[in-house]
């Protein structure tokens, strides 16, 4: 029989793939703090190597679209309101806050965004000199993978392949993505448009996909600007 932390982890195997799991709220305009909550904190129990990693709560429309840029999620509590500050993927860092699970806060979703949910989102933290080395994307696809198979048995069959950048849409912006291989000079990696992560149904971001090579040759890829996220690819 399944133990109680792998029912909620598989519950939540949403990071990767498109048949995440979503909770919805009992009425639109309020999460859950619980629910909330028993997502998140599966990644801080799990006890592996995730130094390269960060886990996010999404807002998800039920409507397939971006979340609406005045949209607002505040906790509110007995002691006050907390508002979380949504990045432009619909992601906020959540406060995992005992006082609040025992009084199941809710989460107050504002700025007409209609019926949600949300998903937790585990992502590639993005580093301050945009300077990344492909031993260390591997490593860090690597920790993610990991973590997919503890929270959901069924993925021990996947594989790490690469990492998605993912940008704001800006027109005539300069290439967000050069790729450093030895001594010769760095190229711009091919952009396309699309979600943030697999399955999403937030598009119109700036998309780039470094997969990686089978060689050994040190690779090094440079960002223009800090990414909004950088997914792992897992297939």
């Amino acid at each position: 029989m399944m133990n109680a932390p792998r029912h909620v982890a598989l519950l939540i195997a949403l990071l990767l793939s498109a048949g995440a799991s979503t909770a919805h709220a009992p009425a639109p305009e309020w999460l859950s703090y619980r629910d909330a909550y028993r997502a998140m904190v599966v990644f801080q129990k799990y006890g592996g190597p995730k130094y390269y990693l960060q886990n996010q709560l999404q807002l998800v429309p039920a409507r397939q679209g971006a979340v609406a840029p005045n949209v607002q999620l505040i906790l509110q509590t007995r002691d006050g309101d907390q508002f979380l500050a949504l990045d432009p993927t619909g992601r906020a860092v959540f406060p995992l806050s005992t006082a609040a699970y025992n009084e199941n806060a809710p989460l107050l979703v504002s700025g007409g965004a209609g019926p949600v949910g949300f998903r937790a989102r585990v992502s590639i933290m993005p580093r301050a000199n945009g300077l990344y080395d492909s031993a260390e994307l591997r490593a860090a696809c690597g920790q993610a993978l990991d973590y997919l198979r503890y929270a959901d048995a069924s993925a021990s069959t996947r594989a790490c392949v690469g990492v998605r950048f993912v940008f704001p849409h800006e027109i005539g912006a300069p290439a967000p993505v050069r790729l450093r291989s030895g001594a010769a000079d760095a190229v711009a990696l091919p952009v396309t448009e699309g979600g943030a992560f697999p399955g999403d149904g937030q598009h119109g971001f700036r998309i780039v996909h470094y997969r990686f090579s089978h060689g050994a040759e040190a690779r090094q890829l440079i960002t223009s600007s800090t990414p909004l996220a950088i997914t792992p690819l897992i297939e």
